[in-house]
Formats: structure tokens, sequence, C-alpha cells
């Protein structure tokens, strides 16, 4: 059944901070499919300035409280630490009732963190929408970046089913197919290993590479498998070391997978290699 249509009142003050590839094309996104009232925060005067002559926002400044006040939803685009920040340093300038969420890929610690200090007319909801880029800044936002993205709600026992149904509104006006509600600590645990774990192969794999010796004989199943390796080192950085406990138990759990496939190829056992790979295939193939 579709969400009744106040959850998603279009004339709504929206204050996004952060005008980065995210904050930029949620902006954008919102923009096209007729939000009348978006606001931008941001700590650069020129992002702020190309989001209004790109017609992405209506006004903005690099004060929040200039703008906060007039938000009723605050979409808070910043690495998950500035986001925790940001939120308890503008505590008393969010407006009465504003629903706040976040984009950020780690949400345990993040929740908690918020939550201690959340005043009690507000509520906070945390978000993720599974998209992005290697790109950063404003100049690489797109309005369709989340068109047939995933986007993953996290609320919590005290959150509210009205601030959820904003949220999920929102994620269907960004384009998103698919939105689940999800605990933030299931959250957590499922992006070490969708997420965070294809990021440290990666890294890994390009960390074994001589890219001048090996440049021409590099595939594109070699290509395929190290694109993320090209990363915001600051961003990942935060997003791993916050999700470390659940990141070193699928550690070793690859490293078990991984002696269990050296030791097939070693030994010559054709029979188990296969196996593994006939395995691996057919849960792949699910995936679509």
């Amino acid at each position: 059944m579709d969400e009744p249509d106040f959850f998603i009142n279009k004339n709504q003050g929206v204050a996004i901070v952060g005008l980065g590839l995210i904050g930029g094309s949620i902006a954008g996104a919102l923009k096209i499919n007729g939000f009348k009232n978006i606001m931008g925060i941001d700590t650069q005067n020129k992002a702020i300035e190309d989001a209004i002559n790109k017609d992405f926002i209506k006004l903005g400044d690099t004060e929040p409280e200039n703008i906060l006040p007039l938000a009723e939803i605050v979409i808070v685009c910043l690495y998950p630490k500035e986001t925790a920040e940001f939120i308890k340093k503008h505590m008393n300038d969010f407006k009465y009732k504003a629903v706040i969420t976040d984009v950020s890929g780690i949400k345990l610690d993040l929740i908690n963190e918020i939550n201690l200090c959340l005043r009690e007319d507000l509520e906070f909801v945390g978000g993720h929408p599974m998209a992005g880029s290697h790109f950063r800044g404003f100049d690489h936002a797109n309005p369709n970046l989340f068109m047939d993205a995933n986007y993953i709600i996290t609320p919590t026992d005290t959150s509210s089913l009205e601030a959820i149904s904003k949220i999920k509104g929102l994620a269907k006006i960004l384009g998103c197919k698919s939105i689940s509600e999800i605990n933030p600590g299931k959250h957590d645990e499922a992006m070490a290993l969708a997420s965070h774990m294809p990021h440290i192969t990666a890294l890994a794999l390009m960390d074994m590479c001589d890219v001048r010796e090996m440049g021409a004989l590099l595939g594109p199943s070699f290509k395929d498998a190290t694109r993320v390796a090209q990363i915001n080192s600051r961003l990942w950085a935060q997003l791993l070391i916050s999700n470390k406990d659940n990141l070193d138990e699928q550690i070793k759990i690859m490293e078990k997978k991984m002696e269990q496939l050296r030791k097939a190829i070693i030994s010559s056992d054709i029979k188990e290699l296969e196996h593994l790979m006939e395995q691996a295939g057919s849960k792949r193939r699910k995936i679509g």
C-alpha cells in the first residue's frame, strides 16, 4: 500500500548538509521530482553557489543556524564522525519536531552516539543509499545517481512510523527500487560482507599488483574485481575502523576460504576445486 501523501509533502523544507557528490545528487533528484523548498549547508561557498546556479537548491548558507530552523527534514551527507559532531553541535538549531537522517555506511555506533543527546522532540532515522562513485564534490552530482539503487533504513525501537515513512518517501522519490528496514547492528554486520569486504579485497589485489609491469596484461576480470579500489580514503578509513569487530570476523572467514582453495589447488584435488567453483557459481547466479 502506498504511503500517505503527507509523509512526502513536497512543499516542506528539506535541508541537505554537505553538498558533495551524495548531497548534491540528492538535491538534484528532489528538485526534478518537484520539491520546492530545498536548502543547502556547506563549508564551501562555491558548492552553495554552484547548487543555486544549477537550480538544485533554493537557498544555502555556510552557517547552519540560518538554515536548520527552516527545515522539517534534514539530510546529513557528511562522513560518519562529522555527521555525529554536526548533529550534536547544532542540536539547538533544528526546527521543532524535525526528522533527521543521514547517508552513512555505518550505523550502530553513530546512532547510539546521536540518540544520547537527541532532543526529545526530534527524531533521527538512519539511512543508507547503496549508490556512489569514486568521484567527489558537487561537480559530479547526478540527480539519477540513486535510480534503481537499494536504500536501507535503520530505525530503532523509538522511531515513529511517521518518521520512518518520511524517509521511505524520500528514498522512493530519489528513484530507489528496493527500500528495506533493518536493525542498525544487523546493518553493520551485513555491510561488513556486502560492502566492506569487496573494498578490502580490491585494495589487497591492487597492493599485490605492480602496474608498471602488469598494466598491459590486466584483463577485464582484474579491472572489475578492483574497480572499488578507487576509494575515498578518508571516508573509508572511518567506515572500516568503525565496523572493525564485524570486519575482523569476515576477514577471518575469508582467510579460511582462501586456505581451503589453496589446499585444493596445491594438492591437485580437482573434484574439490570443481565443487568449490560450482558452489560459488550457483550462489552468484542467484544474485542476478
